[in-house]
């Protein structure tokens, strides 16, 4: 066998294992690339989900200091039709 075909066998073989190296590379940098903006993604919902449990907390808050409040009106009238009679 020539030492020329030798030599073009070696080259060729670097140059294929260099190729898929750098075709892995760049594709791990892309996974890497879509893994964070998944997560980017998913911390804005998470945040998203917080504010919007904190403002049902702050209505739930409310509602409930209306219902105590109703509840001492209507004790009251209560009251007020049990000495009526």
């Amino acid at each position: 066998m020539p030492s020329y075909l030798v030599e073009e066998m070696a080259l060729l073989l670097v140059v294929g294992a260099i190729t898929v190296v750098v075709i892995w590379q760049f594709g791990a940098s892309r996974r890497a690339k879509a893994a964070m903006a998944r997560d980017t993604e998913l911390r804005q919902i998470a945040e998203r989900a917080v504010a919007t449990q904190e403002e049902t907390a702050g209505r739930l808050a409310q509602v409930t200091n209306q219902l105590a409040e109703m509840d001492v009106r209507v004790a009251t009238v209560e009251r007020i039709l049990k000495d009526a009679e």
